[in-house]
Parts: structure tokens; sequence; C-alpha cells
């Protein structure tokens, strides 16, 4: 099954989970999501440690590409996407644009 594919999955599943109580359950529901649809429909093995250009296959994010903003917003980077993970247990998913604009591609509402 191809990336976009997968995506559309993985927002999915994401839109029918129960919302997160705190940042941390919306990044582990983040996490837990993507590696389920992985491991269920990417054609390609996980690769550990995760190879540093793209094989096909989406990884968790590395908690080097993790940061919390000054409004406490968690910030999280990975390859084409950046994740904005409010105090509210909301979270946005943004996908990087050329000239680094961000264009909102998914939002679960938090509790």
């Amino acid at each position: 099954m191809n990336i976009q594919d997968r995506l559309k999955i993985f927002y999915d599943r994401l839109t029918a989970a129960q919302a997160a109580a705190d940042a941390e359950a919306a990044l582990a529901l983040i996490c837990r999501t993507l590696e389920e649809v992985e491991n269920e429909f990417c054609p390609l093995e996980k690769k550990n440690p995760p190879p540093e250009s793209f094989d096909g296959r989406m990884y968790l994010p590395q908690k080097d590409n993790m940061c919390v903003s000054d409004n406490q917003t968690m910030w999280v980077k990975t390859r084409k996407h950046r994740i904005a993970i409010k105090p509210d247990d909301s979270f946005t998913v943004f996908s990087l644009m050329p000239h680094r604009v961000l264009f909102r591609e998914f939002h679960k509402p938090g509790q």
C-alpha cells in the first residue's frame, strides 16, 4: 500500500480514537497509531535505528526532534510534517510545504 493511502488510514484511526487526556497521551496516541498502521500496511520492514534518508516507511518521531515552546505547545518534527500538541490536548498535523510554509493537514480536538 502506498504512503498516501497509509497516511489516510492513520488520520482515520486518529479521528476515531478517544481524545487524549494530556499532551503526553496525545503523543503516545500518535506514535501508537502510526506504528500500528505501518506494521499492518507498509510493505517494508521496519529498520532500527530508522534510516537517515527516506526508505518508503513512516517512522516514529525522534526525541531530539521534539521541543516545548513558550506557550507550552509541544512541537514534533518529522521528515515532511510538523505536529503541534497544545496544552488543551488537541493536536494538529501540518504538512511542510516549500519555503517552510505549514499546511494544516489534520486536527484532533482535545477533551
